[in-house]
């Protein structure tokens, strides 16, 4: 986010952290609409595991959605996965499916019709929930990302007749039928804020913990590697700014 802020918007990002996950802290509702924004960031964890503090983080985005609609959220790739579950989608395994490293997305985004994006993730959201429109795909995950704007109806239970196409459809527009700062909610199940020397690294660990196979991690290096040096964190910059157009900036 930092990196993709215009110099001349006159902005300051300050972030506030919130442990959730061994400490379970949340901010004050009093507080809550003193943000701009929540962003719900990447996890090793699954979006999907019966533990307490999942429980409770789909429970405040749930609340956060329903009853805050003025403080935008945004999701990256477990973020994504929660605000899914959150509000009337699913989070499930891709049929061992990992997409990792650079990734072409196609996107409904009217002026970027095909981003690359630095991707780590098994586990995905099978379409799309009520209330949203699908903002991009690939082959293996119909859900690369989706957004809602502000006044949609959100189901809080999955809606799994909602599933989508395996790529954008031209109801499923978003840049091009509303302006950005009527979004409420945008998600992406990539890392834009990856570069290919972090995803190198991880994937070399993954691949000596047997996580991923040791050709998947060759193959992540080969696409890194064919990235020009001007690509080396794919289109992350453009995911931050469209972020920061969400807001008004």
């Amino acid at each position: 986010m930092q990196r993709s802020l215009p110099k001349e918007s006159g902005w300051d990002f300050t972030m506030d952290s919130y442990d959730v996950v061994h400490k379970m802290e949340y901010p004050a509702e009093d507080k809550i609409e003193g943000y701009d924004a929540f962003i719900y960031t990447g996890s090793a964890a699954s979006a999907h595991a019966d533990v307490e503090w999942i429980h409770k983080l789909i429970e405040f985005t749930a609340h956060l959605a329903k009853n805050h609609p003025k403080v935008k959220i945004f999701g990256i790739c477990f973020g994504h996965q929660i605000i899914s579950l959150a509000l009337g989608g699913t989070c499930v395994k891709n049929d061992g499916k990992w997409e990792v490293g650079p990734t072409k997305i196609r996107t409904s985004f009217e002026t970027e019709n095909e981003l690359i994006i630095q991707e780590m993730h098994q586990d995905h959201c099978p379409f799309v929930p009520q209330g949203f429109h699908l903002l991009a795909s690939t082959d293996i995950s119909v859900n690369q990302g989706m957004v809602s704007t502000t006044g949609a109806k959100y189901h809080f239970t999955p809606t799994p007749e909602s599933r989508v196409s395996s790529s954008p459809s031209p109801s499923s527009k978003s840049s091009s039928s509303f302006p950005l700062t009527d979004i409420h909610i945008i998600t992406v199940q990539g890392h834009p804020e990856f570069t290919r020397s972090i995803v190198s690294i991880m994937a070399a660990k993954r691949s000596k913990q047997g996580i991923i196979t040791d050709n998947l991690k060759q193959d992540v290096d080969r696409r890194n590697e064919a990235l020009p040096n001007d690509k080396a964190a794919g289109d992350g910059e453009v995911i931050g700014r469209i972020f920061w157009k969400v807001l008004g900036v």
